[in-house]
């Protein structure tokens, strides 16, 4: 038996020392025995259990089409833990081993230059969700990552808010309306860009651009 596995056949200790981060819906610790995942567990909100199904339903499909992951952070399977059943993920850290910090961080800071390299990589991300057809339902710069790769080379990596939040899910299989509904979705994204951070208008394209 590999040790992955071995791991897999017990229940996980998340304490309070791993914990990143709680949403509505899920809670983020580290993973106890490898530094490159993390797991999220439902929170005790009504919806939280439904809306990681139906997620990790949307990222084994992405899988099966052959999806890129360059720009999401990537899901790998179920654990147990003793807060319940968990999720594995990928835990985005910088070439230096901390992990990433968000979008709002960065764009706190109010420096010119970074924002400018940041909307680069947000057309790129842009572009990205295009090309692959990924659905997202909310778009947010906490929830999308800047990673540091390399003292040189930095990208941004969609932690949350991947897939379609319908019951049903249609648009995936549809993608004039999984389009329009991306461009709504996007929209909402930009302006937030602009209003929240000043963020030239111009320098962010619309989805379908």
């Amino acid at each position: 038996m590999d040790k992955v596995t071995e791991i897999n056949k017990r229940d996980l200790s998340l304490t309070e020392a791993l914990f990143i981060g709680k949403g509505r819906s899920r809670k983020c610790y580290m993973h106890p025995e490898y530094k490159e995942l993390c797991i999220k567990v439902a929170t005790d909100h009504k919806r939280a259990k439904r809306s990681i199904r139906r997620e990790i339903g949307y990222f084994k499909r992405l899988k099966r089409r052959g999806t890129s992951f360059a720009m999401i952070s990537q899901y790998f399977h179920p654990v147990q833990t003793d807060e319940g059943a968990g999720e594995v993920y990928e835990l985005v850290r910088d070439h230096d081993g901390n992990i990433s910090k968000d979008l709002r961080y960065y764009l706190d800071l109010g420096d010119s230059n970074l924002t400018e390299k940041i909307l680069n990589m947000i057309e790129a991300l842009r572009a990205y969700l295009l090309k692959e057809y990924i659905l997202f339902s909310d778009l947010d710069v906490e929830n999308i990552l800047l990673q540091k790769v390399s003292p040189t080379e930095e990208r941004l990596v969609v932690i949350d808010g991947i897939g379609d939040n319908n019951q049903i899910p249609f648009l995936e299989y549809v993608p004039p309306l999984g389009i329009k509904r991306s461009i709504r979705k996007w929209e909402i994204f930009r302006r937030q860009l602009i209003e929240e951070f000043s963020c030239p208008e111009d320098r962010i394209k619309k989805f379908n651009e």
